[in-house]
């Protein structure tokens, strides 16, 4: 049984997508077998899609837990003092498409879609965390 994540809508800025309000903490554990919280508090926009896509990835879906951990870790920088930039970048973005695949893996071909656009145009979003 996966955790659930309990979010509230918050309302964003008319220039940005919608966002959503972590209203209790939510853990996962990762490929590496590491367990991160996500405090209640944060703020995910779950999947950053440009809305001319959203008719084949809309941004709030079956892949919403792989979303929002991902998020955390753009916003973290997770690992990047041990791993430097490229590797704690790309070792974020694996944990989007392992857990996409592993809540459900029949939508395998759409995740590796989503993960190869994270990987090409994530690096803005990373280095805007900087």
């Amino acid at each position: 049984m996966y955790n659930k994540i309990v979010v509230m809508y918050r309302e964003a800025p008319s220039d940005k997508a919608d966002w959503w309000e972590l209203y209790e903490p939510f853990e996962e554990t990762l490929s590496d077998g590491s367990v991160i919280l996500v405090p209640a508090g944060y703020v995910t926009d779950f999947a950053s899609v440009p809305m001319l896509l959203w008719s084949f990835f809309p941004p709030i879906g079956k892949y919403n837990r792989a979303a929002l951990v991902h998020d955390y870790l753009y916003d973290l920088q997770y690992k990047q003092k041990e791993l430097g930039e490229q590797a704690a970048r790309k070792f974020a973005d694996e944990q989007f498409l392992y857990l996409a695949n592993a809540i459900n893996p029949q939508a395998s071909i759409r995740h590796y879609i989503m993960y190869w656009m994270v990987r090409v145009f994530g690096v803005y979003a990373w280095r805007a965390k900087k």
